[in-house]
This record gives C-alpha cells, sequence and structure tokens, in this order.
C-alpha cells in the first residue's frame, strides 16, 4: 500500500513542479526566414549597402535560418545563414542560445532573451543581446504542431514601421507580426562585454528611455552592444515565418523523478510517524 501511495505522491510532486504527467518534453526543431535590421543609438537604420536595393524592406536584409526549442525547460538555440554585409564579407552568426524570460521581471509572459555572438571582417566573437516577444512562437507551441507545418504571426517588431531609409522624407516599411519580434527592452550588462565575452546581456531587463528620432517614440528595438566595433548599435532580428522539420519526444531527466519519488518518501514516512503518535495518544 506504501508503494502506490509513494507512486502517487511522486506524480503529485511532478505535476507541483510544472512538468508533463507524461514524462517527456518535446524538442521541436524549425526552419525559418525573417529579417535583420541595425538600429544607431539614435534609431536610424545602420545601412547595409549590400542590399540597398531591397525595396520590400528598406534597409532590412532577408536572413534564414534554424531554430531548435524545449517545450519545458524553454530553452533553444538557432542558426543564421551568413549573409553579406557591407561590402566587407559576411555577417556570421557563431552562436546563438535562447532562454523564455516571462515577463522579465519574475512573473508570467512571453519575452524570451537571446544571446549571439558573431564574426565579421577581422572582428572574431562580437558580443550581441536581443529580448524577443516570442508571443507568436509560444502560442503555437502551446496549440500543438505536426512536422511539416508553417507557423506564422505574433507580436509587431520594434522596427516596424520605422523611417528605414536615411534621408527619405519618413518612407516606412511595415513588416508585419513576427514569432519572435524584437522589443526595445535592454539587457543588463555581463561584466565589461569584450570581443568573445558569452553571453553579454542577461536580466535584470532595463527599460530603455532614449527617443527614437525617426518617429519620436520611446525606446529603440535591440540591445545596445558595447564592444567594437559597433558600440551603442543594436541588432533587430525578426523571425516572420516558420516551417517545423522535427518533433523530438525527450524523457524528463530520472533525476528530476527520483526527486520526485525521495520527496514522496518523505512525505510518507512523516504521515507514519503522525499516525504512531495518535495511536500512542489514544
Amino acid at each position: 500500500m506504501f508503494n502506490y501511495r509513494k507512486k502517487i505522491l511522486s506524480v503529485a510532486v511532478i505535476a507541483a513542479l510544472g512538468l508533463p504527467a507524461g514524462a517527456q518534453a518535446d524538442t521541436i526543431t524549425m526552419s525559418w526566414s525573417g529579417t535583420y535590421a541595425g538600429l544607431t543609438s539614435t534609431g536610424q537604420f545602420f545601412f547595409n549597402t549590400d542590399f540597398q536595393s531591397n525595396a520590400w524592406g528598406g534597409t532590412r536584409t532577408a536572413i534564414t535560418g534554424s531554430l531548435s526549442y524545449d517545450t519545458v525547460t524553454g530553452t533553444g538555440s538557432a542558426t543564421i545563414v551568413p549573409f553579406s554585409f557591407c561590402g566587407s564579407g559576411n555577417l556570421v552568426f557563431t552562436s546563438m542560445s535562447l532562454q523564455k524570460i516571462g515577463d522579465g521581471v519574475g512573473g508570467p509572459g512571453s519575452l524570451v532573451l537571446g544571446n549571439m555572438l558573431f564574426d565579421w571582417n577581422a572582428n572574431i566573437g562580437i558580443p550581441t543581446s536581443i529580448v524577443w516577444d516570442a508571443s507568436g512562437l509560444l502560442s503555437a507551441v502551446a496549440g500543438g504542431l505536426s512536422v511539416g507545418q508553417t507557423i506564422t504571426g505574433g507580436a509587431l517588431p520594434a522596427s516596424d514601421n520605422t523611417d528605414t531609409i536615411p534621408g527619405a522624407g519618413g518612407t516606412t516599411y511595415p513588416i508585419g507580426p513576427a514569432l519572435l519580434a524584437t522589443t526595445t527592452w535592454n539587457t543588463a550588462a555581463i561584466g565589461t562585454p569584450t570581443l568573445g565575452t558569452y553571453p553579454s546581456g542577461t536580466l535584470p531587463l532595463v527599460t530603455d528611455t532614449v527617443v527614437d528620432t525617426t518617429n519620436g517614440d520611446i525606446g529603440i528595438g535591440g540591445s545596445p552592444m558595447l564592444s567594437a566595433p559597433f558600440p551603442g548599435f543594436m541588432f533587430n532580428i525578426d523571425m516572420l515565418s516558420a516551417q517545423v522539420t522535427s518533433i523530438q519526444a525527450v524523457p524528463i531527466p530520472a533525476a528530476v523523478w527520483l526527486f520526485g519519488s525521495g520527496l514522496a518518501g518523505l512525505i510518507g514516512v512523516a504521515r507514519r510517524k503522525r499516525e504512531k503518535v495518535s495511536e500512542n495518544l489514544a
């Protein structure tokens, strides 16, 4: 009888920890397409001359990549296909991690923190961070996905409708909702980020109070880089659509179940002690 109770308690403990009773998570892999935009400290687009004729998005650069996301831990990683940048070689992202952070201040929410390293020209390991509104991605995951499914939608990126071409007299290029939409949140710096520093951004989140000179809004998309060669500049990477390429069931680590089982055992021991004391008092 005790072993049966212990099993029931163990399952209950696992549920209390917020883990699924099915004892598995899903690692979802997808290919995605979206845009890159570099913004200066005042919100002006940093002009990627290699894509100056990209009329559909101003000076935004169309990008593609892959993403892997763990539905239980809220962690993931991503890649971006290298792309030509300012006539001086490719922009190559060598590391890109994701972590779900709720509302960024300890409550529930749809924010995801991204930390990246990229190479450009002779600069190796340039650190940058982004806080995304991942409501589109998280809603799709919560609704259940299947291999081959295409997903879209979400929040509007911070640079949506930004004056994109310097001196163009207010020309704007809306890009619409994104599964991962760059926000105006800034990250706190880990030490003093230099080339090769990873991760460079962490909690707590910092409210961006800079006025965007292109539209008068408070806050500029992306978190300012603190290291050369782009100090004060912000990268905006927005995932517009994605196609699910695989869904892998991953068992919850045995250590978690052992913890639940052990805690259930302690609960059982404490209960038997209480029952024995009650019998003696009777």
